[in-house]
């Protein structure tokens, strides 16, 4: 944990800050948003996914994945870069799963039209992430009329005529 708090030119903190969750998650969190060397993200990562609290690593690592998606143009190029943290945390389900739902997002993005169905299919964390950036009109007209949440079609929609004004 020394090495954490150096990695981001922090003091380690008061005794018994390893025991805080709370603290260990926020430290974590500081050190992947520090944009480390890909050599440090993996040692950063295999250290969160040894950490006691499972269910506060895998957070720490879907809002690290959550934070990387946005600025990775393809699925392909995505997949390339979140590659290596996934295969050093299989057994976390709701990572891998988040993982799958922001490929689905980059294929929509590069295939709007071929990817109407499968947005459709897809769960609500999809079919609202796909709303909130999609720039398609195939994609927001079907999820205006057919998104699983309120929310997710009057997203859509309102997308839709802010696209279609001039």
């Amino acid at each position: 944990m020394r090495w954490l708090s150096g990695l981001v030119g922090r003091a380690e903190p008061d005794e018994g800050w390893a025991e805080d969750e709370h603290v260990r998650y926020w430290l974590y969190q500081e050190c992947l948003a520090a944009r480390p060397s890909s050599a440090d993200e993996e040692r950063i990562v295999e250290i969160v996914v040894r950490d006691q609290d499972a269910a506060m690593a895998e957070s720490t690592l879907v809002w690290h994945v959550d934070r990387l998606a946005p600025d990775v143009a393809t699925a392909e190029a995505f997949a390339d870069r979140v590659g290596v943290l996934a295969g050093q945390a299989p057994d976390f389900a709701h990572l891998q799963a988040r993982i799958g739902q922001w490929a689905l997002v980059k294929r929509a993005e590069a295939d709007p039209e071929g990817s109407v169905a499968t947005v459709l299919a897809g769960g609500l964390w999809l079919q609202r992430k796909v709303a909130d950036t999609s720039r398609s009109p195939a994609l927001l007209g079907a999820l205006a009329d057919h998104g699983a949440a309120r929310k997710t079609r009057n997203t859509a929609a309102d997308r839709l005529r802010r696209l279609a004004a001039p």
